[in-house]
């Protein structure tokens, strides 16, 4: 390249990186009211934190009120990283309210969308925080048909122009037609040959200029939450990641307009599109930021180079080859091909590089290749790279120097299997090119996500208990024990196997920070103390398994559940709730543990209508009657005393399962010592509790349950229903106490 292109090829480069600063992706920090909180009163704001300043143009919210769907008038401020949502100047009625927001990012244009609510002297509907991390979000199929055009058209023809800077030979119409070429392929129109090159170039200039203008405005209206002239205005025009998508635009047009005048010249505004493509990309969110956008530049210029080119040869080749005879097939192989592959081999080697820095970048760990979409998506792309590298293999190093050694004869098969290769790699280009138009697509890789969670982990959640989310319809909430952690799963079924959240939190009631596993599933993190995961195959048990102060706890939860009947799983536990009010005695061990290795055992016996009595492993004893107790503990006598601060206690009012039944669930019938039992379990996210009875199908009593919920786990034993029992006070009762 002559010392003046260079010289303007280095200003373009500066106007580039003008364009945009360092910097990521403006995700989701927090928020105040919390996600999922109940309060007490209205608030005048909600305020959103995010991890980078907003663009005021574009950064809104919106409060939607869930009973009545109705939207409220509220007043949005931008200031650095925050986003406040004034509220109207009455208060808020009592419900829950649904928080709506929507940001783009300042560095790639990306727009990120979340919703979690609040109530009002209410529980919050959906308590957890939503990102939406699908690339189809929001009319996203438009966005990445768009890209994939572009992205075919644009390496197409950079490839075309980048191929005619390098190989171009003064006095020639097309490298394509080399000297050597007319002197041994009489019968082949090398003029018709070049024209289609050229109009191989022209044409898809003009669809790339096309396609480049499309994907800019959808874009655009993706980010400003709509299509409209003020919305194009401040998305393409205000912000820096609109205004490098309008340099691909423009540098391409240039290009298109050098490549009819200075034909080599064209290369460098060819290049400066593809290094505006970059910088409008993830590469400008990743950090670091100069690697990533450099390399990501050289990956799109090597794969113009390789990929485009295969395009351009096929194209432009292909008819007349067809009509050609064997002889002229062979002099193409051997004298325009050779040329071809001494850009094209050192091309895919960059491609290769390349790619695997650019993976490690976005990725992070090599676990989110399979453990994310985004990853599972990288892995296609990658599947069909290594295709075509295998097919350019075959062609070009195993068959095309049998079909060229004067000393053998080779079977037309062979023949027209190097040509079948040669042409299918164009369209397994198009399978590249897909894939890498969706990748583009999703608002986050995973390494910036995982930013969002250290960012997360570093702030730590203001919460304690934190709110939790409620589960989605047919989506089943339950919890277990492990260690002193309450382990929380929200579990769907997904195809034939399950899906769905899994969250620990520790004794102080917040998110415990570590990692945990998941057995036997796909994972990926959702925060701390949160992973989100797949089982191929469907289930009894989601085993979570984790290590807390050097010990491996095991927590085990039920994943089997009948679709379709809570109703009647809710009728069950009502009825065994009476049933078990009315019965006229009980006995009850209840075995309670917070931390592991310390247990303290209960027993026990209730006799209606306002009678119990129970005594402890460590030797307390206690009798009440009504409002009236009396406490013995060991070497002391019995002591009077007022029973739960002046109300009477009732049997009839000692089982309440019905509180803590927000949401129930048919685990499972089956038999227990002979007897039908339905196992049925409860969720209370706002206490929070899980419950678990087992419930005696033929007299509706339950036999026997379990709670989970922060710092408490209890198991209660129920025996000896209606059997005769005395309670009465004691007979003597000490006047002094411990």
């Amino acid at each position: 390249m002559r010392r003046g292109s260079f010289i303007v090829f280095v200003a373009l480069v500066v106007v580039l990186c003008s364009a945009g600063s360092a910097g990521a992706h403006s995700a989701f920090l927090g928020a105040t009211p919390e996600p999922g909180a109940r309060l007490g009163s209205s608030p005048a704001s909600v305020r959103l934190v995010f991890t980078e300043p907003l663009n005021d143009r574009l950064s809104k919210a919106s409060i939607v009120a869930v009973s009545s769907g109705k939207q409220l008038a509220v007043r949005n401020s931008v200031s650095g990283k925050r986003l406040t949502v004034t509220l109207p100047a009455q208060a808020l009625m009592r419900g829950a309210y649904r928080v709506q927001w929507h940001t783009v990012s300042t560095e790639d244009g990306h727009a990120l969308e979340g919703t979690f609510s609040f109530g009002v002297r209410a529980a919050a509907v959906g308590g957890e925080h939503d990102v939406q991390q699908s690339p189809f979000a929001r009319n996203g199929w438009l966005r990445v048909l768009a890209r994939v055009i572009l992205y075919a058209a644009l390496l197409v023809f950079c490839g075309a122009v980048l191929l005619e800077a390098l190989l171009h030979r003064r006095g020639l119409p097309s490298w394509l037609t080399p000297p050597a070429l007319a002197d041994t392929s009489e019968g082949l129109d090398l003029q018709r040959v070049a024209g289609r090159h050229r109009s191989v170039a022209l044409n898809f200039g003009f669809a790339a200029i096309g396609a480049a203008a499309l994907s800019a405005a959808a874009d655009a209206a993706d980010a400003a939450d709509g299509f409209s002239p003020q919305g194009l205005s401040d998305f393409l025009l205000h912000a820096s990641a609109g205004l490098t998508r309008l340099y691909v635009v423009g540098f391409l047009a240039v290009a298109l307009v050098m490549l009819a005048t200075r034909t080599r010249l064209a290369a460098i505004p060819a290049l400066a599109a593809l290094l505006a493509l970059a910088m409008s990309g993830h590469a400008n969110a990743s950090s670091p930021r100069t690697l990533a956008v450099i390399n990501d530049w050289l990956h799109l210029s090597s794969t113009s180079l390789w990929l485009g080119g295969i395009t351009v040869l096929v194209l432009a080749w292909g008819p007349s080859l067809r009509a050609a005879g064997r002889t002229q097939r062979l002099a193409v192989a051997r004298h325009v091909l050779p040329v071809f592959g001494r850009v094209a081999l050192p091309a895919f080697v960059v491609v290769v590089l390349t790619g695997v820095v650019s993976a490690v970048i976005e990725l992070g760990s090599i676990a989110a290749l399979w453990q994310s979409d985004y990853g599972r998506v990288l892995l296609i792309k990658s599947d069909l790279v290594a295709f075509i590298a295998t097919a350019s293999y075959i062609h070009a190093r195993r068959l095309r120097p049998r079909l060229l050694d004067p000393n053998r004869s080779t079977p037309d098969r062979l023949e027209r299997r190097h040509w079948r290769l040669l042409g299918v790699e164009p369209l397994l280009g198009v399978g590249v090119v897909a894939a890498v138009a969706v990748l583009v697509a999703f608002p986050l890789p995973p390494r910036q996500l995982s930013s969002v969670d250290e960012a997360q982990a570093a702030t730590g959640p203001a919460c304690a208990p934190c709110p939790l989310p409620t589960p989605a319809h047919d989506e089943l909430a339950v919890a277990e024990q492990a260690g002193s952690n309450v382990v929380a799963a929200w579990i769907r079924k997904e195809g034939t196997g399950l899906a769905g959240t899994v969250r620990v939190y520790a004794l102080s009631k917040r998110p415990r920070r570590g990692p945990f596993t998941i057995v036997g599933a796909t994972q990926n993190s959702c925060g701390d103390g949160c992973q989100r995961f797949r089982l191929a195959t469907g289930s009894r048990l989601v085993t979570v398994a984790l290590r807390d102060r050097g010990h491996r706890y095991v927590a085990r939860l039920p994943a089997q559940w009948q679709s379709g009947a809570n109703r009647r799983a809710r009728l069950l536990m009502l009825q065994a709730q009476g049933t078990m009010r009315e019965l006229r005695s009980v006995r009850e061990v209840e075995k309670v543990t917070s931390v592991p290795g310390l247990q303290a055992t209960t027993t026990y016996v209730l006799g209606a209508p306002n009678r119990m009595t129970f005594q402890t492993d460590l030797g307390v004893h206690s009798v009440v009657i009504g409002g009236t107790q009396w406490i013995r503990e060991p070497d002391f006598g019995y002591r009077r005393t007022q029973f739960g601060g002046g109300l009477p206690f009732r049997t009839h009012t000692w089982f309440t399962w019905s509180t803590f039944a927000q949401y129930t669930y048919l685990l499972r019938e089956q038999r227990e010592d002979g007897r039908p039992v339905a196992v049925v379990a409860l969720m209370d996210p706002g206490t929070p509790a899980w419950w678990q009875l087992h419930i005696d199908l033929r007299t509706h009593r339950v036999l026997h349950d379990r709670l989970v919920t922060y710092s408490h786990f209890s198991t209660q034993q129920f025996s000896h229903a209606n059997q005769p029992v005395s309670i009465d006070p004691p007979s003597s009762v000490s006047a002094n106490g411990p």
